[in-house]
């Protein structure tokens, strides 16, 4: 009886798991295709897409982070405008408050760059450059004036 192996493909050699995981999450080529090229079998690409929670584009898991990140941008730069007038009406802003905002940031980035396409590039890539550089500014401008 033949012993399975995930590790290998079906020629038994071992499977460049690496380039299949890009293959599948780039979504150039189906899942049976991707299969064939690696000489693997369908359940054991499944399982291990499964195992590793690769996402294909288009599937409602993609979009959900996708729309996930969107909101978080926009309740970002709400947090930022709130910030500001605040400031504009001679409220002083706590520096937590500032260090909040730019954690914040931070975290969207690193979820953007998660959600970079498996060539490296990223999907929007200037929305979260433009936004770093706003609230940047916002805070230069911010702590110039309250120095």
């Amino acid at each position: 009886m033949d012993e399975f192996d995930p590790e290998r493909n079906r020629d038994g050699d071992s499977v460049p798991w690496d380039d299949v995981r890009h293959d599948y999450e780039a979504g150039r080529l189906t899942c049976n295709g991707i299969a064939h090229r690696y000489r693997l079998r369908r359940g054991q690409l499944d399982a291990r897409a499964r195992a590793s929670k690769w996402l294909r584009p288009g599937s409602p898991q993609a979009m959900d982070r996708q729309l996930l990140i969107a909101r978080l941008m926009g309740l970002l730069e709400r947090q930022m405008d709130l910030v500001e007038t605040e400031l504009s009406m001679g409220s002083r802003v706590e520096s937590k408050v500032l260090s909040d905002l730019v954690r914040d940031l931070d975290k969207l980035i690193a979820l953007e760059r998660a959600e970079a396409r498996p060539d490296g590039t990223l999907n929007d890539a200037g929305e979260a450059a433009d936004l770093r550089r706003k609230l940047e500014a916002r805070i230069n401008a911010i702590t110039k004036g309250l120095a």
